[in-house]
């Protein structure tokens, strides 16, 4: 480590690392527009300003990001040189840049919207009109964008050269007539264009699917994990009021996804607030499935898996590590046999980040025991059983409602899931919270362990999956502590 003075305090700064990456290590609250600490540094916005002393040299204002830390430097971010130089940068970037913050989708969360605020840079000095640009420009499924409101930071650019390896962005034109642009107009491809929308600090780049969706500061931001693979990459859950999620967002985790996230897992979101979703319990009755109470339905399911053996318990591979070890309780309590659904792989499997495993935590579940198998060998399993459980979010969709539609009739089949599965073998559903409304914990493919976080409550009347477990198991074993008595 390379030791420098910074605003009278001496510190210690990676010399592997720019200077602007010192200084915000270090709590110095230095602006940045083209700089992102996963993209090679260009220094192209010359927002990054900070006074530097050397030896005997005399001070001298330098673009931060585009500095390496030496042993003994003076840097002061704090200046009135270094804050009259980053005022002249703002002044120039603002010349063509709309004035339209109350409509623009980023706002509540644009830099340059936040820099300015901070710099007290509220006036222009020009006359002159601002020169209009492109709004809306599709570049592709994903990604919109308004040219009047770009600032040519090139961080989309970078992205595409630095992250995937598949350059598709550059910029185009000279001098005043430049822009970014496709590859000869081309739409982008891939499974990581949303990242661009993560990276643009500036309303430029937006999501089409997000676009004009929400405010941000309407916007409640639970930390948690992705579960469309098994890479499980950190992310921040965005519901609207309370209600919707309407928005995934890659958080930095330097040992699984540093900034970045796929897309299929940024718009997975939907199934989330899929319709038919299931408040408490569902029993089946003569006029069909009746709503009862979750000790009704726990009692209900107990005295159905004591009296008809031998039971199948079927796990989602969406169980966490602490709902996995009661439902493998839960079956060795009743002698059945368990295990999990394991879907087939995805196509989707890259060198970057997805795995191409739909199961997010088929390692912690293995590691319990529960074995994954294919829905094509469970369902024979659940035809020749007595009863029959599926236990978690989306584990029905897994084996697929037409193969389980053909279950015999005989088959007492219930589920803990979202929705209520409607074939002639259910005869009991209990609700269940899906990934945004509990907590627990997954394991990667890799081994490390990451938590899912509850960003909204669960409908009225669903109790945690933990907690209808710990019921259940409880009170299969009633019968037999009485008996001991």
């Amino acid at each position: 480590m390379t030791k420098i003075i910074l605003n009278g305090k001496e510190v210690e700064a990676d010399p592997a690392k720019p200077l602007v990456a010192a200084c915000h290590a270090h709590g110095a609250d230095v602006p940045v527009y083209c700089y992102h600490p996963g993209l090679t540094p260009v220094g192209s916005c010359r927002i990054c300003q900070v006074e530097v002393k050397q030896g005997a040299l005399p001070p001298r204002v330098v673009a931060a990001c585009r500095t390496s830390v030496t042993e003994g430097m003076i840097v002061e971010t704090e200046s009135a040189a270094a804050h009259a130089v980053r005022r002249a940068c703002l002044e120039f970037l603002l010349k063509d840049h709309p004035l339209d913050c109350p409509i623009c989708d980023k706002a509540g969360e644009c830099d340059l919207q936040d820099f300015a605020f901070a710099e007290g840079q509220s006036k222009g000095r020009t006359v002159e009109p601002r020169r209009p640009g492109a709004k809306r420009q599709s570049f592709g499924e994903v990604i919109l964008y308004d040219r009047e409101r770009c600032i040519l930071c090139s961080r989309c650019v970078r992205f595409f050269t630095d992250v995937t390896g598949k350059p598709q962005l550059t910029v185009a034109g000279l001098a005043a007539r430049s822009t970014i642009a496709t590859w000869q107009d081309r739409p982008l491809e891939g499974n990581y264009q949303g990242n661009l929308a993560d990276v643009c600090p500036v309303g430029a780049l937006t999501l089409k699917k997000f676009r004009f969706q929400a405010r941000v500061w309407n916007l409640a931001k639970t930390a948690s994990t992705c579960g469309e693979c098994s890479r499980g990459c950190a992310i921040t859950v965005e519901v609207l009021r309370g209600g919707a999620v309407r928005r995934l967002r890659p958080r930095y985790d330097e040992q699984v996804n540093r900034w970045w996230m796929c897309d299929h897992g940024r718009f997975s979101f939907d199934r989330f607030d899929a319709p038919g979703r299931i408040a408490g319990v569902r029993i089946r009755g003569a006029r069909g499935f009746e709503p009862a109470s979750a000790a009704a339905g726990v009692e209900r399911l107990a005295d159905t898996l004591r009296v008809h053996s031998p039971a199948i318990l079927v796990g989602s591979p969406w169980l966490t590590v602490e709902e996995g070890r009661l439902l493998a309780a839960l079956a060795a309590a009743l002698g059945a046999e368990t295990g999990f659904v394991s879907p087939p792989p995805c196509p989707l499997k890259d060198d970057l980040l997805h795995t191409g495993d739909p199961c997010p935590n088929r390692r912690g579940l293995t590691e319990l025991g529960l074995a994954g198998r294919p829905a094509a060998e469970w369902l024979p399993r659940l035809a020749a059983a007595e009863a029959a459980v599926l236990v978690g979010e989306r584990c029905a969709e897994l084996l697929g409602r037409e193969g389980l539609a053909a279950l015999p009739a005989a088959l007492r089949l219930a589920t803990l899931d979202t929705t209520v599965l409607d074939v002639p073998a259910t005869v009991l559903a209990l609700g269940v919270p899906n990934a945004a409304e509990r907590t627990g914990t997954w394991i990667n493919a890799d081994g490390i362990r990451r938590t899912i976080g509850a960003a909204r409550p669960a409908p009225a009347g669903t109790p945690p999956l933990t907690r209808t477990l710990e019921d259940l198991l409880q009170a299969v074993r009633r019968p037999a502590e009485v008996l001991a008595r």
